[in-house]
């Protein structure tokens, strides 16, 4: 396996093309330098020996540098979701999170969010709707992205300081927690508190929550159709605390909205931030 080393010198950073192998007599690691590659800022795919350019840690890299042309980089990030398609349906959470950790050096974490992950989940989503992909495959995937995200909220420091509480749920036997998770993290970069009660939370629960911890807003998120009732009545239920409640998430999507609660209609993690400022001015 081959990998990329980003060394600082000066305040500049360079990177080395590195190979790892096992060495089973010592039972260690053991690394080589393949090249010196310069500049981390100056790499191209010309830089990269032939043998090497299809490794799924240099396409990644080349998929998250911003100086790449829109062409190159359009070309990296499709064949980084390819790859990383492939490590979620096999349960490869270290590779899954190596692929974030290199394709955020150069990017923002709602960049990764947007660029490689959500879309990778839908498509993992439509592929099980169309029976093309085993249900085990899709659960072993939602599992692998769990456990990422679980990892990236470990590793993200919270920016409390906006003195301002969100209250993450979802309706009642809504068990999907990914769109919170991603929700949670970025939020609290944001400087937001999070509270996030997902999946599957009793209203009464919410409700005790609401009343005990006093968060500023209620963000709900429904993915299924078939949860939408459930939701109706617990937004009823919700508006009598007075709290503001914003609703997103798939199942909204060409549905009725209902008097006196805000909408997120867009997949923009910074539109999303400006909804929420805007909610809780």
């Amino acid at each position: 396996m081959v990998f990329l080393r980003h060394k600082i010198v000066k305040g500049n950073s360079y990177t080395y093309l590195v190979e790892n192998k096992w060495n089973s007599e010592k039972k260690i690691p053991l690394q080589k330098t393949i090249k010196y590659l310069g500049r981390t800022s100056n790499i191209m795919l010309s830089d990269i020996p032939d043998k090497y350019r299809n490794s799924s840690s240099v396409i990644t890299f080349l998929g998250s540098k911003k100086n790449n042309d829109v062409e190159n980089r359009e070309k990296y990030i499709q064949k980084t979701k390819k790859y990383f398609f492939d490590l979620l349906i096999h349960g490869e959470v270290d590779e899954v999170y190596r692929i974030y950790k290199e394709f955020t050096k150069d990017n923002t974490l709602p960049t990764f969010y947007q660029t490689i992950l959500r879309p990778v989940l839908y498509t993992i989503g439509d592929m099980w709707d169309l029976k093309k992909l085993d249900v085990g495959e899709e659960h072993i995937a939602s599992n692998t992205t769990v456990r990422l995200l679980e990892i990236i909220k470990k590793e993200t420091r919270p920016r409390i300081n906006r003195k301002k509480t969100i209250l993450i749920c979802t309706p009642y036997s809504e068990n999907h927690v990914i769109a919170c998770l991603m929700l949670e993290t970025f939020l609290s970069i944001k400087g937001y508190e999070i509270i996030n009660l997902a999946p599957s939370v009793p209203v009464k629960s919410i409700l005790n929550q609401i009343q005990s911890k006093k968060p500023d807003l209620v963000l709900i998120s429904i993915t299924l159709i078939d949860h939408l009732q459930s939701a109706k009545r617990m937004i009823d239920k919700i508006k009598k605390t007075k709290t503001p409640i914003l609703v997103g998430g798939q199942a909204i999507i060409d549905q009725e909205k209902i008097p006196g609660v805000e909408y997120i209609e867009s997949t923009s993690f910074q539109k999303v931030v400006q909804l929420v400022k805007q909610v809780l001015k």
